[in-house]
């Protein structure tokens, strides 16, 4: 993004006619570099233009996207200021008291657009993407301490556990009585999500590839819940009987609260984001700490680290979004293969590049793809059946 920021000023600059001899050669050789980038700068240099630019670009400038992105964009958008004087004779400044977020974010993609013209992503990479890599829905089941399992229907996106186990308009899913000592298990596979309302009230999302262990009643005094891989929690509070979710990394402890925790087995670190209240997060040892809103606890190799975070970013997910803030490429990857429900192969030289953006979850999987081009238009992508290579 360093680069990209530094050509939104240079265009900016550019546009204002306020240009040393320095930055004007820097102009120049961009021009020469990217002989339509000039053309298209001054056909927005009006509101027709600017009109003209964002019509050709719908896809990027849908009023879902600016929606979605104004969370993210908003540090850049503060950076970038603009501050037309009533004596500029130029159309576009005069109007951007109107369009200032809209043509903030046109420029800003502007580069990363006039490079995705000139290096398109390989045909059979974006056509095979997109017919064939759905993003995920709703998809889970459920399973008893008896083995019996159930497959959840997609028409929902959760259930309900009271007197009775039921979807949300109260179609029941078992039509004997369970016993109150059952145990159950809600997962969900790669390109799933649902939710659940545990007895006690308690608001549980899961994340794709993920399983909940839960009892169809808690026991007298604690509620004890398992979770391997992602959920969001909406604890319902009840004083001196406290809420504790266990994973394969640590131990959580709260009476109300909201909270995320992803913890996959297979990934390095496991974190705690604390959005509402307090939690105790602990490790075996005696190693415990107690997190304020807008902390994170992350667990890597046995150690603790308590972080601030934009709790935005760690709840996306529920939300329907995947935004990353300068996050590798590696850790990107892997929460896109869980929802899309396919494997990706990322080259080494790749692993540590800081992917910066957010796009729709249930955006088409070029979009996905687009997004990482914008951060670098020298990796390319190979498609071979439900397999994706990142490479240069």
């Amino acid at each position: 993004m360093q680069r990209i920021d530094h050509i939104v000023n240079l265009l900016k600059d550019y546009l204002w006619g306020d240009l040393d001899a320095q930055r004007t050669a820097e102009v120049d050789h961009l021009f020469l570099e990217y002989p339509h980038l000039k053309e298209i700068i001054e056909e927005m240099d009006s509101e027709e233009g600017l009109r003209t630019a964002l019509d050709s670009y719908e896809e990027l400038y849908t009023e879902a996207f600016l929606k979605r992105e104004e969370r993210i964009l908003s540090h850049v958008l503060s950076r970038i200021k603009y501050e037309p004087a009533l004596s500029r004779p130029r159309l576009i400044w005069k109007r951007l008291t109107i369009y200032s977020s809209v043509a903030a974010i046109a420029i800003m993609v502007l580069f990363a657009i006039i490079i995705w013209r000139q290096n398109p992503l390989e045909p059979q990479a974006v056509g095979q993407a997109i017919n064939a890599f759905a993003p995920g829905g709703n998809r889970a089941s459920l399973t008893l301490s008896n083995g019996q399992q159930i497959e959840l229907s997609d028409a929902y996106s959760g259930i309900i556990v009271d007197d009775q186990i039921a979807y949300e308009d109260g179609s029941k899913l078992f039509d004997d009585n369970i016993d109150k000592q059952t145990m159950l298990t809600l997962s969900t596979p790669r390109g799933g999500q649902y939710q659940i309302i545990l007895p006690d009230g308690t608001k549980v999302w899961l994340n794709a590839e993920s399983k909940l262990h839960y009892p169809y009643r808690f026991s007298t005094g604690v509620r004890l819940v398992e979770l391997e891989g992602e959920a969001y929690f909406e604890v319902a509070h009840q004083k001196n009987t406290p809420f504790i979710v266990t994973t394969s990394k640590e131990k959580v402890e709260v009476l109300g609260t909201h909270f995320n925790i992803n913890s996959y087995r297979s990934d390095e670190n496991s974190t705690v984001a604390l959005l509402e209240g307090k939690v105790k997060v602990s490790l075996e040892g005696d190693v415990t700490n107690v997190l304020n809103p807008g902390q994170q606890s992350v667990v890597r190799g046995g150690m603790m680290e308590i972080q601030s975070v934009n709790v935005d970013e760690s709840v996306a997910w529920k939300n329907g979004e995947f935004m990353f803030n300068n996050e590798t490429l590696a850790s990107v990857m892997k929460k896109v293969a869980r929802w899309y429900d396919i494997e990706i192969d990322v080259s080494p030289g790749l692993k540590d590049v800081e992917i910066w953006g957010s796009v729709s979850r249930y955006d088409n999987f070029n979009t996905v793809l687009k997004l990482i081009k914008m951060t670098d238009d020298r990796i390319r992508f190979q498609v071979e059946g439900r397999r994706v290579r990142v490479m240069k």
